[in-house]
Formats: structure tokens, C-alpha cells, sequence
């Protein structure tokens, strides 16, 4: 079909096939291999994904597991075997165009594909400071798409007697592999409530709060990784009723913000999930949808959306980290979604299935035991060479 069929068409049919199947379409041939490897098509395949909303999956992460879920078909949960596993607890610090940020309890950090099992190394960074501290990090993963540079940032703050004393914001960059410090720092009178940035318009977005005594609002702070400068995104005027808890997230590109009604320890009396449709503009946040405690999905105490189904018109929550509910935005219901292998809790990252890669990485499966192994076979195929010479000059 290559020969027969201009390149254009051969890119623009394969750019439609699930990740898992072109991996084994790289065997066909060379010139298959080539192309399914070229930057060109590794970006129509992506964009094509993100056009039409395909290729979704979601990454379960408890303790030191993972488990990929398929969301186009939610077939049976697959436990991942991910590169940093040393049996500690793992984290996933963000997703983006099928790349996770991965970090355990040892402070590891990989760029890491689960399609295609390709990963990354971060160079250990640690924040220098002349007096001990008790550091607090939070972290966010995204792409500079100007540079075409996949970044993490760490915000730290210093934490020492009596009490914050300042903060840092590095940066590290996959392009020239390598950390560097921007001059721009948070407030210290601050409280960030969202642990792992959201990527959203090029920027790390995360939900923070004034401390006891401050005068700063509840606000979003983020950073632009092309920029690397610094804005303050008013929240939406949400009802402030009684005990909310706030998530930050994202659905399909724009920034959200959920709103958990809590009362009591046991339940929710509902659940407002907001859309900034246009980005930066505070006028334009508005509520998306609400979902309450019903008979179908019984009551919990909060729920996070996921992403977007294919549909468009459903979106996928995680609910109380036990199960997946669909809300349906024109019938205005919701109802549970039965996925088999499911852990018995977990959060989830959002996940499009990609070929995306950061230069200079591993291939996983070829990492290790495997390369020593062919290193030993190839020394023993050349040991027995020399041996049959000498028997031969004998």
C-alpha cells in the first residue's frame, strides 16, 4: 500500500489507528517503520487524537501501582510496569500528549510514554539552602510548544522555625536536560491546595489560599513555560455555602474548577463543576454542570472529572476514588461505569494514548538485565570463536 498510495494518504489513514497497532505495524517494513517513526506523523497522530477526542485512557495510580484504562472502551483495567518502580509509593506529577511525569518516595523523576514503554531520566535537583529545612514541593509537567520543549516545574517552599521562610521556582527543561532557577516566587503567605499543577494555554495552573492572617484571596497562580512569567486568575463567583472543598482540573483544554458541597464526614449534598470557556477572561467561567447523591451512584463525599468521553456529550468522573460515573450533559444524569480491575482506590490522570517522545530516552523493555544479556551472549558468541581457531591451528 506505500508504493501504491501517495505518503500523505499512508500517514493520514495510520494517523487513525490506535497506538497498539501501529507498534506492530513498525514490522511491515523499513519504510513503515520510518514513517511511523518520523516526527511528522508522531504529530498528526496526536492531533488527530485531540481533534476527535480518541486514544483516551486514564492513569490509576495508588501506592506503587499504576493501571492504564482504556476510556474509548473501557475494557479490563492493565496493571503498567513503569521504570522507577523500587517498590515505594509513585506518583503521577501531571500528563501531557501522552507523556507522564512519574516521581517516587526516592525522589526519581521520569518522563515516561506507558504506549510505547519509551522513557526519560530528570537529573537529580535539590534546592541549596544554608540553614535545615523541612521543604515542601509541588510540581507541574507540561509542553512549551514555542520551544518545543517538554518542562516540569517545582515550586518549593523552605519550611523552618517558626515558620515559611521564602520559595524557590525551578525549572527543568528536557531539551537541554537541565534545571535552572527563574527569578520569580511565590508569595510565602500562601496555602497551594492543588499539589500537582494543571496544563492548561501553555501554563501550570495551581489553586491557592491566603494563610491565617493574610490578606490574599482564593485564587489560581500560574506560570507560563514559555514565558516563565507569573498571573493571578480570579475563581468563579461559586456559592460559598457551608464546607466546599476545591479541586483544580481540566476538561478538554480549558481550565475547571470543582466545587464539593460537603456536609457532614459522610456525603456531598452536591457537586458544581466549572468551566473557564474562554482562557483568562473571569467572565467567562461558568457552571458546567452539577451532580448530586442519587440511587443510581448512591452518595459520596466528592467526585473530579476525568475527561471528556469521545461522544462529547458525557464527561467521566472518578468518584471518591473507588469508581468511574459518567454524567450525561444533556439528559442531565449520571450513572456508574463498570470497569473491570479496577484497584480498590485510586486517583487518575487523564491520558491520551500517543507516540510522543523526549529526545535522549530508553526504551524500557531494553534497559538493564536485557542489554546485559545481549552483551554477554555477544562476548560468549566471540569466546567461542576464538576457541574454534585455535583448535583449528592445532
Amino acid at each position: 500500500m506505500a508504493n501504491k498510495l501517495p505518503c500523505e494518504i499512508v500517514m493520514n489513514i495510520l494517523s487513525r489507528i490506535p497506538v497498539k497497532d501501529l507498534l506492530r505495524y513498525r514490522c511491515v517494513s523499513k519504510p513503515w517503520c520510518s514513517l511511523i517513526d518520523g516526527p511528522d506523523f508522531i504529530k498528526l497522530h496526536l492531533n488527530h487524537s485531540k481533534q476527535t477526542n480518541s486514544n483516551l485512557a486514564a492513569v490509576l495510580f495508588r501506592d506503587n501501582n499504576l493501571a492504564w484504562v482504556d476510556l474509548d472502551s473501557f475494557s479490563p483495567a492493565v496493571k503498567l510496569d513503569h521504570p522507577i518502580d523500587d517498590g515505594s509509593r509513585v506518583e503521577v506529577l501531571g500528563s501531557c500528549n501522552g507523556l507522564v511525569a512519574l516521581s517516587n518516595s526516592r525522589k526519581d523523576i521520569v518522563f515516561w510514554n506507558p504506549s510505547t514503554r519509551r522513557y526519560k531520566k530528570l537529573p537529580i535537583f535539590n534546592v541549596n539552602v544554608s540553614v535545615p529545612t523541612r521543604n515542601l514541593d509541588f510540581y507541574g509537567f507540561g509542553h512549551d510548544p514555542v520551544n518545543d520543549d517538554y518542562k516540569l516545574v517545582k515550586v518549593t517552599f523552605l519550611v523552618g522555625t517558626p515558620g515559611c521562610f521564602g520559595s524557590e521556582v525551578n525549572v527543568y527543561s528536557a531539551k537541554a536536560n537541565s534545571w535552572k532557577r527563574i527569578n520569580k516566587n511565590l508569595p510565602d503567605l500562601i496555602d497551594i491546595k492543588t499539589q500537582f499543577g494543571i496544563f492548561v494555554s501553555n501554563a501550570l495552573h495551581w489553586f491557592v489560599t491566603g494563610k491565617n492572617g493574610s490578606t490574599i484571596p482564593e485564587l489560581i497562580v500560574s506560570i507560563d513555560l514559555v514565558t516563565e512569567d507569573l498571573c493571578e486568575i480570579p475563581l468563579p463567583e461559586y456559592e460559598k455555602a457551608g464546607h466546599v472543598v476545591m479541586f483544580l482540573d481540566v476538561l478538554k483544554g480549558s481550565l475547571c474548577l470543582t466545587c464539593n458541597y460537603i456536609e457532614g464526614f459522610a456525603s456531598s449534598s452536591r457537586v458544581d463543576i466549572w468551566m473557564m470557556k474562554e482562557y483568562g477572561v473571569t467572565d467567562s467561567w461558568t457552571k458546567l454542570f452539577t451532580v448530586k447523591p442519587s440511587k443510581t451512584i448512591g452518595t459520596f463525599l466528592f467526585v473530579t472529572p476525568v475527561a471528556y468521553l469521545k461522544s462529547g456529550d458525557q464527561v467521566i468522573l472518578n468518584q471518591q476514588c473507588q469508581k468511574f460515573i459518567t454524567y450525561d450533559l444533556r439528559r442531565k444524569r449520571a450513572k456508574n461505569v463498570r470497569i473491570s480491575g479496577l484497584p480498590e482506590r485510586f486517583r487518575a490522570q487523564s491520558c491520551f494514548g500517543s507516540l510522543v517522545r523526549v529526545n535522549g530516552g530508553w526504551d524500557q523493555e531494553n534497559e538493564g538485565g536485557k542489554k546485559k544479556k545481549k552483551k554477554k551472549n555477544t562476548d560468549q558468541k566471540q569466546e567461542n570463536k576464538k576457541k574454534d581457531s585455535n583448535r583449528k591451528q592445532r
